[in-house]
């Protein structure tokens, strides 16, 4: 019932005001918020692949209740939705990983991972208005231009440490726009086309529109939110804390305790002082980035 709505946007289950309205924010408070010290000089490696993994594992079932879920009910449409969102997200994680093999020559597990979510976001917008066959192209497509998206951030200088604009923006954007070419409309009738279907451009326009204007409105509000809490109580710790980690001086522990590792000597070995130093030395808190 929304200004949008009233101008037909076409946008299953949350596209433009989850994907789009939050990789806006994400930017406008990363602008506000400012990069990591050492960002785009130190390397920055993900802790443990394989609980991103897992977590991309655990992303992708929970996203069938959040595609299909949004029809409310269990009929024909949330069937292709589910359906739609399997094959939309594999097709995915395929275009990202084959971008990183032309571009660098391996692909990656996280590049999966990564693509994997490129995928689920584009299709989120879409999943229950285009045929499967459609769903593979958006994928593919998704998976590759989120993954030359995520470079975004390194030639405009700012550091988004989970590539929300690369993935979430540009994905739920390009999902959205995709309705004006892909809305096919199998089991709903009385919807509009898109352009390869015999609809016209002013739904494509429509489609284009959306993203622009959440994307502009989530952008403003959050930036001024945003300095609104870092002109008052601040809104990032000090370098110390920084070079410390906020593990340590927020929550005081961490992830790993080095210091309750054995030395690994053989019985009736006595641990040397080098033994100890080395010891002293894991125990002591690591500086860490990211």
């Amino acid at each position: 019932g929304g200004w949008l709505s009233s101008l037909g946007i076409e946008d299953f289950a949350g596209g433009t005001v989850v994907h789009v309205n939050a990789g806006s924010a994400g930017l406008a408070l990363a602008i506000v918020l400012g990069k990591r010290r050492g960002w785009g000089k130190d390397p920055v490696r993900p802790h443990n692949l394989p609980l991103v993994l897992l977590g991309a594992g655990l992303l992708w079932f929970g996203w069938f209740g959040f595609n299909a879920g949004s029809e409310l009910g269990v009929d024909g449409t949330t069937a292709l939705a589910f359906m739609n969102t399997q094959i939309a997200t594999a097709a995915a994680a395929g275009g990202w990983i084959l971008v990183e093999r032309y571009r660098n020559g391996k692909p990656t597990t996280l590049g999966v991972a990564s693509g994997a979510v490129a995928g689920l976001v584009a299709i989120t917008p879409a999943c229950a208005f285009i045929q499967p066959w459609a769903a593979i192209l958006l994928g593919l497509a998704a998976g590759a231009i989120c993954c030359y998206a995520i470079g975004i951030k390194h030639r405009l200088g700012f550091d988004d440490s989970l590539d929300v604009v690369g993935v979430h923006l540009v994905g739920g954007a390009f999902g959205a726009v995709s309705l004006g070419f892909l809305a096919a409309y199998p089991l709903l009738a009385g919807q509009r086309k898109g352009l390869f279907y015999g609809g016209g451009v002013a739904q494509l326009g429509v489609q284009v529109l959306g993203p622009v204007a959440v994307g502009l409105y989530s952008f403003t509000v959050a930036w001024i939110l945003g300095k609104i809490i870092d002109k008052t109580m601040g809104f990032r710790v000090s370098a110390e804390d920084e070079v410390t980690g906020v593990d340590v001086t927020q929550h005081a522990e961490t992830a790993y305790e080095f210091g309750s590792i054995h030395l690994g000597h053989t019985p009736g070995h006595a641990v040397t002082d080098a033994d100890q130093e080395v010891a002293d030395r894991e125990s002591e808190p690591v500086t860490r980035t990211h």
